[in-house]
């Protein structure tokens, strides 16, 4: 049986044998290490603080290596040039790179949001010149819901490359309000005014600084402004409600908020 492979077909069953046991038994080895290598590499993903898309990331790219390697050792074994191969895989690589020029920015700038952690899931950001609620990041989009809930799917490269605000990452925020009086207006009745609606309040927080003070004089009207800080998620409550209720407050004390006004002056010749 043997001759007559060798004879019709040019097989050399033992040469062969000799070649393929060794790399099935390279192969067999070398999976079963990568199994433990991987599993070791996954309990140390899992301690170290990272988002669970960049450790899944991180997790195909260590084992895309590490077969890599294997199809390495395999090629030298069966006497093919490594360094042939490695120079057709680079050839490859720098085709797919440049056909692929911007999805590789966007998945690298997706692998930088989530190791840095400008933002996370939950959060309010503004950036890449649209703003909304972080519904999830993955390495090509970020996803924004709009609070009239619009889904935005922004470019990982656009946000990475602009300024980005992210409105919870802190626990506290300041209100920040100004009011347009009239030059007639009692002064301290207007700050009274504004201090009462502040203290009444229950979501202000009293035991952080509050200010109520003139900030300008303009050409018809003195400017009052108040900052008072508040919890986050009730920055935009407490700034409608001081909105208004100082605003009913002036107007139940006679307090003029003036409207810009043109005098026109007739002269007869």
């Amino acid at each position: 049986m043997v001759e007559y492979l060798k004879t019709n077909f040019g097989l050399d069953i033992p040469h062969l044998i000799s070649v393929a046991v060794p790399v099935l038994v390279t192969f067999l080895v070398c999976y079963v290490s990568i199994k433990v290598i991987m599993k070791f590499v996954r309990k140390l993903l899992k301690r170290a603080p990272l988002e669970r898309n960049l450790t899944s990331f991180l997790e195909k790219v260590i084992k895309f290596v590490l077969y890599f390697i294997v199809i390495l050792i395999i090629a030298d074994m069966l006497s093919i040039p490594v360094t042939s191969l490695l120079a057709t895989f680079s050839v490859v690589g720098l085709a797919a790179s440049l056909a692929i020029q911007d999805a590789l920015g966007n998945l690298a700038s997706g692998v930088m949001i989530l190791a840095t952690k400008p933002f996370k899931s939950g959060d309010y950001i503004e950036g890449g010149s649209v703003s909304g609620t972080v519904s999830d990041i993955n390495f090509s989009h970020t996803l924004l819901v709009t609070p009239d809930n619009k889904q935005i799917h922004v470019p990982n490269k656009e946000i990475i490359n602009s300024t980005i605000i992210n409105y919870s990452e802190q626990q506290f925020r300041r209100v920040d309000i100004s009011f347009d009086i009239e030059y007639t207006s009692d002064s301290n009745k207007v700050k009274e005014i504004m201090n009462e609606a502040i203290v009444k309040h229950p979501k202000v927080l009293q035991d952080r600084p509050i200010f109520v003070r003139t900030t300008a004089y303009k050409d018809s009207a003195i400017e009052y402004t108040l900052r008072v800080w508040v919890n986050s998620c009730d920055y935009w409550e407490v700034y409608f409600d001081l909105l208004e209720g100082i605003k009913e407050m002036f107007d139940k004390n006679n307090i003029n908020i003036p409207y810009n006004k043109l005098d026109v002056h007739i002269v007869n010749q």
